[in-house]
């Protein structure tokens, strides 16, 4: 059995993480006090809606759950009959564009595979919990009442039964005449207006589980997207919470804040990735170019009365001694406190750090893609914003934006 974590589980991460910093801890548990059952991988409301109903089609009585292999079976061949239609978001459109030949095969054997891992990385695994927390399905992945009264709501719509190949497990391959079959019957379930308006209302506002600025998170984002084609960047979302949300104008403004010396955390870290041998007269001089860090001082605000765990404090105060030296521009001081973060991060999971000072010069001894610091050009105000959307964190509300504006199937251009 996998197992999946709506909040982020920090002793779980590898030895090996790309998040030396630690950062995703803390702006996750700050997008969950807006976002509370949505993750950064659960983006598409195709995915949500062939995930819910396939637990529906898959159930079996016996087990009160969805019985793997049909589903397995099912997320096969929809999967490889949205990509013929060009449909967006398909896990494992990668191995199906390598496969696309007939027969198709379906089941458990390497030839039908369309993941290395599809039961963890496919809609098995990473649309469940969210299904879960919006109170659509248990944790057996048996649908509630709500789900149910969903599922139905499209299927009442649609005719055709070519999903029931997922069930015949002896069936273990279907020419195009049965993908395209299937194809026609997917292309009816995702165009039921009614359906989609209703699962998203669901997932948006959080089900049975929402947490408390979820609904008006939810109300913004209509009027925010209102008139717009494509997803603005979350950053953008945050100020309009600022401008128009009376509850929220508060904690979105210390979340853009805090999303900015995040960046610049990260960005510091990954330029002394590209720094070995360098010594701390040429690191300071170079640092000393984000003297005009935009706007304002960096700074993590308290975010006063959300109620953060131990671990999490911990963790940005860490990261508020480092602003804080920035502040100051005390530029050595600064890479000393981010380089004992990024070291007390790495104990934490049993690793060793990355990169530390060693007779004077900084060594680097896991180098990944080390970065630059931006340009002055890049931080005028002018330019600013732009470059922070590139380098900003998602708070959750990338895909709760998305989901938000998938609603309208017409918008894909298929119909």
């Amino acid at each position: 059995m996998s197992f999946f974590f709506t909040s982020l589980d920090d002793s779980l991460r590898p030895r090996g993480s790309r998040d030396p910093l630690g950062i995703e801890l803390l702006w996750s548990s700050v997008g969950r006090k807006m976002v509370g059952n949505l993750t950064t991988v659960t983006s598409h409301l195709d995915n949500f809606i062939l995930t819910l109903i396939g637990f529906y089609l898959c159930g079996n009585e016996a087990q009160e759950a969805p019985d793997w292999e049909c589903f397995e079976r099912f997320e096969q061949m929809t999967s490889r009959a949205r990509l013929r239609l060009d449909l967006p978001e398909v896990i494992g459109s990668r191995r199906i564009k390598r496969s696309s030949g007939f027969p198709v095969f379906l089941g458990g054997a390497k030839e039908a595979r369309i993941l290395d891992n599809q039961r963890q990385a496919g809609l098995w695994g990473l649309y469940s919990t969210a299904l879960r927390s919006s109170g659509l399905t248990d944790e057996s992945r048996r649908l509630t009442p709500v789900g149910v009264e969903i599922t139905k709501l499209f299927l009442s719509k649609t005719s055709g039964s070519e999903w029931r190949l997922a069930l015949d497990k002896k069936c273990v391959q279907l020419d195009l005449a049965q993908l395209e079959g299937v194809g026609k019957w997917v292309l009816g379930i995702l165009q039921v207006e009614g359906g989609r308006e209703k699962l998203a209302n669901c997932l948006l506002s959080g089900g049975v589980t929402a947490v408390a600025w979820q609904g008006e998170v939810f109300a913004q984002a209509k009027s925010f997207l209102q008139g717009r084609t494509a997803v603005p960047p979350p950053r953008e979302f945050l100020a309009w919470l600022t401008a128009h949300s009376v509850p929220l104008k508060e904690f979105a403004g210390c979340v853009r804040d805090f999303d900015e010396s995040l960046s610049l955390a990260a960005l510091t870290f990954a330029w002394l990735l590209g720094s070995h041998g360098r010594n701390a007269t040429e690191l300071t001089s170079q640092l000393a170019g984000l003297s005009e860090w935009p706007f304002r001082d960096p700074s993590l605000p308290d975010f006063p009365g959300a109620g953060f765990d131990g671990q999490w404090q911990k963790r940005a105060g860490g990261l508020r001694d480092f602003c804080d030296a920035m502040k100051a521009k005390n530029w050595r001081l600064a890479i000393d406190l981010l380089l004992n973060h990024h070291a007390e991060v790495s104990k934490q999971r049993g690793g060793v750090p990355w990169c530390y000072w060693e007779g004077g010069l900084i060594k680097v001894v896991l180098n990944m893609t080390p970065g630059t610091l931006p340009t002055a050009s890049e931080l005028s105000s002018l330019n600013f914003q732009n470059w922070m959307n590139s380098h900003s964190n998602d708070f959750f509300l990338g895909s709760f934006l998305a989901i938000l504006n998938q609603v309208d199937f017409k918008k894909k251009g298929i119909v």
